[in-house]
């Protein structure tokens, strides 16, 4: 396995066969001249967060095509393809038309204003006036087009499923931790998950995940983010990609997510029929973020080694406020006992920093 990644962290290196680390990658075109560079010799490539829509012609990519990750990570138009199937979603403004009014009577505040490319949260805001869409476009980076969304509230919970061009299993039905205070200042980032989630709907997110990632053509892991309402659960976006719940579920199902995308390029679905023991049915990961700006020293680090974490900063890597620090792992008898040992730990690793 080799890995060509930004941050380098010690528990990928130890892994890695080949590993090179990059500043800034900004295009394929920029990914392609940088693997020609490293004269690699690989069977197929897979990417990750932040390459999804590259295209890299004249490689085996064990991705879903540019055009179909593009299609299905673009906000606007999986609206409209959620609303041509007659799947719950939330309600799309057109901005265009609310910088036009006058007044605020044909919007229902607050709304949710993201950008049209994007995931994770941390860029998800809300504003209960058209004065606060305005200043948070502002805010954002405008290079990025926005969009503006009906805001709901609920639990966030998703589905990872495993598809092939003509059928799909589900993995795993998880909550998701989203603006967790003990994880996370930002109020919509994602921040992990415990898995599995049960809830009266599980069943029907099941459904309605096969349904989309067939309909849309998705081959390999792929993820479709929910939000449990009062009125039932709502699709809110599908990630085409490997998603951050692989440790839990690959925990809990007993199933190998990476084996298991790389089987579904030839046609090959899981045995999903495996059963943890009652003793280790629940588990959670929870993304640390930084609440100050930190330099990982020899002795955070071996403070770190003795935690259950994964994503590990090497010695010198420096993490500004809002960054990730590190991820951690947890397992247990329940969702309660998974909870508090992430949240313990959570505690540990921040006063672990300088």
């Amino acid at each position: 396995m080799y890995s060509l990644d930004h941050f380098g962290d010690s528990d990928l290196l130890a892994c890695a066969d080949r590993y090179a680390r990059f500043d800034g990658i900004t295009n394929g075109d920029e990914l392609m001249s940088h693997l020609d560079r490293l004269d690699w010799d690989f069977d197929a490539i897979i990417l990750g967060a932040g390459f999804e829509y590259a295209d890299l012609k004249g490689h085996r990519v064990l991705n879903n095509p540019p055009a179909v990750m593009r299609s299905a990570g673009n906000k606007r138009s999986f609206a409209a393809a959620m609303q041509n199937l007659g799947i719950p979603h939330p309600r799309v403004y057109d901005s265009h038309k609310i910088c036009e009014l006058d007044c605020d009577h044909a919007i229902r505040y607050p709304v949710m204003v993201k950008p049209v490319y994007g995931d994770g949260g941390i860029e998800n805001w809300l504003a209960h006036s058209r004065a606060e869409i305005e200043e948070t476009e502002r805010i954002c980076d405008r290079a990025a087009e926005v969009l503006i969304q009906e805001y709901l509230e609920g639990v966030s919970a998703s589905v990872s499923l495993i598809a092939t061009k003509s059928d799909a299993v589900v993995l795993a039905v998880n909550e998701q931790l989203i603006g967790t205070p003990w994880l996370t200042a930002h109020r919509f980032a994602y921040c992990g998950n415990v898995t599995p989630y049960k809830s009266e709907y599980e069943e029907e997110m099941r459904e309605i995940a096969l349904k989309l990632v067939l309909k849309l053509g998705l081959v390999g892991s792929n993820g479709v983010d929910f939000l449990i309402t009062d009125d039932g659960p709502v699709v809110i976006e599908v990630n085409p990609r490997f998603q951050g719940t692989l440790d839990t579920v690959e925990y809990v199902s007993g199933v190998s997510v990476f084996d298991a995308h790389v089987k579904a390029f030839l046609g090959e679905l899981p045995d999903i029929g495996l059963e943890r023991s009652p003793e280790s049915c629940f588990a959670g990961r929870g993304i640390v973020f930084a609440d100050r700006n930190c330099v990982i020293d020899g002795v955070v680090s071996q403070k770190l080694a003795a935690e259950a974490i994964t994503d590990i900063p090497v010695v010198g890597f420096t993490i500004p406020a809002g960054e990730p620090i590190t991820t951690v792992f947890c397992t247990g008898h329940s969702r309660s006992q998974v909870l508090q040992k992430l949240a313990a730990a959570a505690w540990r690793i921040r006063r672990m920093m300088p």
